[in-house]
C-alpha cells in the first residue's frame, strides 16, 4: 500500500494534472560493463525469486541545498552552526509531488502500485516483487553471482531502463547495477604480554601523542560507531580492554556502550567466535577509550549491502536532534568504480544532509595505497575510494610511529583524487598549492580535478585490541577513523557544555581556521598499485593526498573548535 495518510488526497489532485502515457520510449538508466571483479556469475535468476526493490524519488534543488551545508559549516559565514531540521531540508530537497505520482503511475501499470510502499520521508518507495515482474517493470535480465571470497550470493542486472518521462524523476533504482559496499577487515595478530612490540599502541600511547590525557570529565553529547555486514561488538571485550587499557585519570573503565538496531540489524547480546566483529571491537573499543564519560552508541545496521550507508543515514536523520550522535565514526568502503554512479550520488547527498543537521561523518581512507588492481576500463589507473570522493564526508588517513612521536604517512593508507566528484570550493586553494609543488608524478593515472582526500589522518598500526579474549594488534585506517573521530567528539562535548552547536559537517572548518590544529605530518609516503612505477603520494608540509592536514593536537583543535 501507499503508505501515508496525505498521499490519496495528493495524488488525486496530481493525477488529474501530470499523467503518465500507457506507452512510451524507453531510456537506459544505469548499465555496468560486467559485475566487479570475484563475483562470479552462476546463471540467469529464478524468476520467481522475491526481491525488495528500492526507488529513490528525484530530489530537487540538491546543488542550492549542498551550497548552504557549506555556509552553516564555514566560519565566518553568517550561517555558520545553523543547522537545519529535517522538515527544512526537506523542504528544501523533497521530491515534488509530480515524481511521486509518476512513479506511482508507472507502478501502477506493471500491477506494482498495491506492493509499494512510501517512506516516512517520501523519498524512497519500497517494492516487493518477484524478478519476473521487476524485470518486467525494467527492461532487465537478472543473474544470479556469487561472491568468491565471502560466498554471498546476489541476483543483478547489467542494465536497466525506464520511460523516457521518468528519467529526470528517478535518482536510483536498486538492487540492479551495483553489488553493494565492502568492509574493511583488519587483520587480527594475537600476542602475549611477552611478544608484545615496543612499538604496540595503546590509548594511552595515543593520548600522550594527541594531547588529550589531561582532560577534565565530559558527559555531553553522543558518539556513534556505525557497524555494518553481520559485524558486532562484544561487551565481555570490551570490560576486559577497558581494564587493561583504560588511560590513567580518566576513571571510565565501567563505561560501555548502547546498542541500537538499524534496518534489521541485531545486538547479540554476547556474540562469541566468529560472530564477534574485529571491526566492530577495535572501533568500540577506541571510542569508548577515548570520549570520557560521554555516552558512546553502537548502530547495527542491518538490510542490503548495497544499501547501508542510505539505512544508517535515515535512521538517524529521523531521530529526535537530542538522540542523533555529534559524530559518527564508519570504516567501511570499496572501490568508487564499483559503486553505481547514481548510489554515490544520492548516498553523498544523504551525507550532506547528516553535515547540515549538526552530524560529522567520519570514514577510514583505506587501506590500499592508491590502489590494488589499479586498472579501470582495461586501463591503468589509481583506484579512489568510495564514500572517499563525496565532499560531505571527513577522510582519515594512517600514519605509523605513535609511540616514537615521529609520526610519517603509512604505506597502505588510502589517499587519491575522485572521479565521480569534482574538487569543492572549500579544498581549492590546498590541493591547488599542493599540484604545484607536486614531485611524485603519475598524474596520468588520476583525476588531479576530482575531490581529493584524506583530509586528515591518525595512527594506523598495532592497535592493541581484545578479541575473543586475547590481547592483539590490527593495523589499517580502521585504527585512524575511530581515533581522529573520537577526538572530534572530544571536541564537541566542550562546545555542548558551553552552551554551542555541534560541529556537524567539519571540512570547510578543517580547511581553514583548524587547518594548523593538526601536527603536519612531513615523511612517508602511500603506494599501491605494483603495476604503476613509483606509484603513490609523499607526505609533504601542508596538506598532501598521503595523510591530509596531518594528525590531531587535542588541544589546538578545542582551541579551534571553541573560537567558532
Amino acid at each position: 500500500m501507499f503508505a501515508t495518510t496525505a498521499a490519496p488526497a495528493i495524488l488525486a489532485l496530481a493525477s488529474a494534472v501530470w499523467a503518465l502515457p500507457s506507452s512510451v520510449p524507453v531510456a537506459l538508466f544505469e548499465s555496468v560493463s560486467s559485475a566487479p571483479a570475484g563475483w562470479n556469475l552462476n546463471g540467469a535468476a529464478a524468476k520467481d525469486e522475491v526481491m525488495n526493490l528500492r526507488i529513490h524519488l528525484a530530489k530537487q534543488n540538491v546543488a542550492e541545498f549542498q551550497e548552504l551545508a557549506v555556509k552553516i559549516a564555514t566560519p565566518g559565514d553568517a550561517q555558520y552552526g545553523q543547522h537545519l531540521t529535517v522538515e527544512q531540508i526537506d523542504a528544501i530537497v523533497g521530491p515534488s509531488a509530480e515524481s511521486k505520482d509518476l512513479v506511482f503511475q508507472w507502478l501502477g501499470n506493471h500491477s506494482l502500485a498495491d506492493n509499494a510502499v512510501l517512506n516516512s520521508r517520501g523519498t524512497v518507495v519500497k517494492v516487493q516483487a518477484t524478478i519476473s515482474q521487476v524485470e518486467a517493470l525494467l527492461g532487465a535480465q537478472y543473474s544470479t553471482y556469487t561472491n568468491a571470497d565471502t560466498g554471498k550470493t546476489a541476483s543483478r542486472a547489467l542494465k536497466v531502463y525506464v520511460p523516457e518521462t521518468l528519467m529526470s524523476h528517478i535518482d536510483v533504482i536498486q538492487p540492479t547495477t551495483f553489488f553493494g559496499f565492502k568492509k574493511l577487515t583488519p587483520t587480527f595478530h594475537a600476542r602475549t604480554d611477552l611478544n608484545r612490540r615496543a612499538t604496540v599502541t595503546t590509548p594511552t600511547a595515543l593520548a600522550s601523542l594527541y594531547q588529550f590525557s589531561g582532560i577534565s570529565t565530559l558527559t555531553s553529547g553522543i558518539m556513534g560507531i556505525a557497524g555494518f555486514i553481520g559485524q558486532w561488538p562484544s561487551k565481555t571485550d570490551l570490560t576486559s580492554f577497558m581494564n587493561k587499557f583504560t588511560i590513567s585519570g580518566f576513571g571510565n573503565s565501567a563505561q560501555s556502550y548502547t546498542c541500537v538496531t538499524v534496518s534489521g540489524g541485531s545486538c547479540p547480546t554476547n556474540p562469541t567466535g566468529g560472530n564477534i566483529g574485529i571491526e566492530a571491537n577495535l572501533d568500540v573499543q577506541y571510542a569508548r577509550a577515548i570520549t570520557s564519560d560521554i555516552p558512546n552508541v553502537f548502530y547495527s545496521t542491518g538490510g542490503e549491502d548495497d544499501s547501508i550507508y542510505e539505512d544508517l543515514a535515515e535512521y538517524i536523520l529521523g531521530l529526535a536532534a537530542s538522540s542523533r550522535p555529534n559524530v559518527i565514526s564508519v570504516s567501511y568502503g570499496g572501490d568508487e568504480y564499483e559503486v553505481a554512479l547514481s548510489v554515490a550520488d544520492a548516498t553523498c547527498n544523504l551525507f550532506s544532509e547528516l553535515g547540515a543537521a549538526g552530524i560529522s561523518v567520519l570514514y577510514a581512507s583505506g587501506d590500499s595505497g592508491v590502489g590494488d588492481s589499479c586498472t579501470i576500463s582495461g586501463k591503468k589507473a589509481y583506484i579512489p575510494d568510495f564514500p572517499g570522493g563525496c565532499p560531505f564526508v571527513t577522510l582519515v588517513g594512517g600514519t605509523t610511529g605513535v609511540t616514537t612521536s615521529t609520526e610519517q604517512a603509512w604505506t597502505d593508507g588510502g589517499g587519491g583524487f575522485s572521479n565521480y566528484f569534482g574538487r569543492p570550493s572549500w579544498q581549492d586553494t590546498a590541493v591547488t598549492s599542493w599540484l604545484s609543488t607536486n614531485k611524485d608524478g603519475n598524474t596520468q593515472y588520476y583525476n588531479s580535478s576530482g575531490r581529493a582526500y584524506p583530509d586528515v589522518a591518525a595512527g594506523a598500526v598495532d592497535f592493541d585490541i581484545v578479541y575473543g579474549g586475547q590481547t592483539g594488534g590490527v593495523d589499517g585506517t580502521s585504527c585512524a577513523a575511530p581515533t581522529f573521530a573520537s577526538i572530534i567528539q572530544l571536541v564537541n562535548s566542550n562546545r555542548i557544555a558551553q552552551g554551542k552547536s555541534a560541529l556537524g559537517f567539519l571540512n570547510p572548518w578543517l580547511y581553514s581556521t583548524a587547518s594548523t590544529a593538526l601536527n603536519d605530518i612531513t615523511s612517508g609516503k602511500i603506494t599501491g598499485c605494483s603495476t604503476i612505477s613509483n606509484a603513490g603520494f609523499t607526505a609533504v608540509s601542508g596538506w598532501d593526498p598521503a595523510t591530509g592536514w596531518g594528525s590531531p593536537n587535542y588541544p589546538k583543535l578545542l582551541a579551534a573548535g571553541l573560537a567558532v
